[in-house]
């Protein structure tokens, strides 16, 4: 299964309207997310430098561990619902 598949996988749980997958690729961390609609996870991701529409987004993040992107994303999605 690809972070894709697993990020659209993830959409079909109750309650679930928005997803992300964070993944070890080497040196970097490959990113999916996935939404219904009602989150917007293109604006999420560009802020790990990431990109994509509000329904499908992904990225790459170079030169660092899951852990570090992990955290970088959970802020990301804070600041986007504070707005």
């Amino acid at each position: 299964m690809t972070a894709a598949q697993a990020a659209d996988e993830l959409l079909s749980l109750k309650g679930v309207k928005a997803s992300f997958v964070v993944f070890p690729s080497g040196e970097n961390v490959q990113m999916s997310a996935r939404s219904l609609g009602e989150v917007n996870v293109q604006v999420i991701l560009e802020a790990l430098g990431g990109g994509g529409n509000s329904t499908t987004a992904g990225g790459r993040v170079e030169n660092t561990d899951v852990e570090t992107v992990k955290s970088r994303l959970l802020e990301a999605i804070d600041a986007y619902f504070e707005k």
